[in-house]
């Protein structure tokens, strides 16, 4: 019986021991199984980690790309090509085609206004005879050098004048016409280049066509149209011709058309006979002088 007792205590050490080896060996076991797992984990972040870094690397290789890229852009931008350059360069000179076009109109204004007569210095030197007469004409003399005869309330001032010969007169014109007087027959013009001024504060009745060349024993009076284009006819006022209002300036021309005859007889002592404004006022004026005034009129060299 005692015996018995003993394997009874002996068989529940030997199960306990042995639930206990089973239970080390689970644990082990356990222990063995999460290791691995430890280990995958941290493999695990260790990879993610690595992807981390290399995401974090291109994410900045890629930042520094777009900013490299966003530089570039904007020197591109900020600096411009030679083609911009020279686009700028033509946009603000103006295309070569613009250029030659502006160049050919200032060309062709200064040859219209070259070769066309006008009260001005460089158009009195052009002629308005040779339109009308063609053959040869040729500027024999010309006088830039002012002159006045002043009456006091009125001064008639030759500002320039020139003598021009007409050989070979060939151009059709109006028999009817006084200018067909150098038609048939060569000959000479003068033009004068008058001013008349009213310094009075009344209108003035003046005939301009009574100034007269002088010269030889010979007188020739003038003309208000002939060889005149009707721009540079002088005239005192748009209702007539001879009426000068109060405080104003009028500026024309006015022609003598010689023979060769007429030309060699009065080139010598050659004179300008103004009238005095009394001879064909209404009212006597309060002038200077109560007659004519001679002014020197050269016409030849």
């Amino acid at each position: 019986m005692r015996r018995i007792a003993m394997l009874g205590v002996m068989s529940i050490v030997l199960l306990g021991l042995a639930a206990c080896g089973s239970g080390a060996d689970s644990d082990n076991s356990k222990s063995d199984e999460a290791t691995p797992k430890t280990e995958e984990k941290a493999a695990k972040k260790e990879e993610a980690s690595t992807k981390q870094d290399v995401g974090s690397d291109s994410d900045a290789k890629d930042q520094t790309d777009a900013k490299q890229d966003k530089e570039d852009v904007t020197t591109k931008e900020d600096t411009p090509t030679t083609a911009d350059k020279e686009k700028a360069t033509t946009s603000d000179s103006g295309s070569p085609a613009d250029n030659s076009k502006t160049e050919n109109k200032v060309a062709t204004e200064q040859k219209r206004t070259a070769t066309t007569f006008s009260l001005s210095a460089d158009g009195f030197k052009q002629s308005a005879v040779a339109p009308k007469t063609g053959g040869t004409v040729s500027l024999v003399y010309l006088n830039t050098t002012p002159q006045t005869a002043d009456f006091g309330p009125l001064k008639v001032t030759v500002k320039q004048y020139k003598l021009e010969s007409v050989t070979g007169a060939n151009k059709k014109m109006d028999p009817y016409s006084p200018e067909s007087y150098l038609a048939n027959q060569d000959g000479f013009v003068v033009t004068a280049d008058v001013i008349v001024e009213n310094t009075s504060a009344s209108s003035i009745n003046y005939l301009a066509e009574r100034i007269q060349i002088n010269g030889g024993g010979i007188s020739k009076g003038a003309s208000l149209e002939n060889f005149v284009p009707t721009a540079y006819q002088l005239s005192g006022s748009a209702a007539a011709h001879n009426i000068f209002p109060a405080k104003s300036k009028r500026e024309g021309a006015i022609t003598y058309m010689l023979n060769k005859d007429n030309y060699y007889t009065l080139v010598h002592l050659t004179k300008l006979i103004v009238p005095n404004p009394n001879d064909f006022a209404e009212k006597p004026l309060a002038t200077k002088t109560p007659k004519a005034i001679d002014l020197d009129f050269r016409i030849t060299e």
